[in-house]
């Protein structure tokens, strides 16, 4: 059986969020969506017409002959069936820090944390939009979905803390000292 394809489930679900045209979708995508599901502008009016025509959405129009978009009954079922279904897979993420790591034996160690150090202060960065967006959201929290959209940036904010801390971990590691699991093991 083919794998679904998740833009449209992303794109449903935009749609039952409120966002109704392809340029409130890109807003939503660039400033929420993006940090964990990855979906290209090009990808969007490509499925809307596709969901158009298998009856899950209606376009409409704003005076300014803008397109819009309303989910059908169909589209809001397939939208939560879809929300339903339990996720029997964990995502494989492609991390090309983790592939060059892999085989890091054929640079320096200095090198090689130098990467790390870089990959940090991504992290860092990437932790201080999250803690932005959650002000956002903590902002307007009279909607229905705030608390779940806040659910998704704990998630990301939990996982990039835990990422901070294997970068710390490595570093020490590759500079000789020992983490601290292998302290604990040392000390039993």
């Amino acid at each position: 059986m083919p794998k679904e394809n998740m833009t449209r489930y992303a794109i449903l679900g935009l749609l039952a969020s409120g966002c109704t045209s392809g340029y409130e979708m890109k807003h939503t995508i660039d400033t929420s969506l993006n940090h964990f599901w990855k979906i290209s502008f090009g990808q969007v009016y490509p499925m809307l017409k596709t969901l158009a025509q298998e009856g899950l959405i209606e376009e409409t129009s704003e005076g300014d002959d803008r397109k819009t978009f309303i989910l059908t009954p169909d589209g809001e079922a397939d939208l939560r069936r879809w929300v339903e279904e339990p996720t029997t897979e964990l995502p494989v993420q492609r991390n090309e820090l983790l592939l060059k790591l892999y085989f890091a034996r054929h640079e320096s160690k200095e090198t090689t944390i130098q990467k790390i150090d870089q990959h940090a202060a991504l992290l860092r960065e990437r932790l201080e939009t999250y803690n932005m967006i959650e002000q956002t959201i903590r902002a307007y929290p009279e909607t229905n979905e705030a608390v779940y959209w806040l659910l998704t940036l704990d998630y990301g904010k939990r996982k990039t803390q835990a990422l901070l801390e294997w970068c710390a971990a490595s570093i020490q590691t590759l500079e000789g000292g020992k983490d601290d699991e292998t302290r604990d093991r040392d000390t039993e």
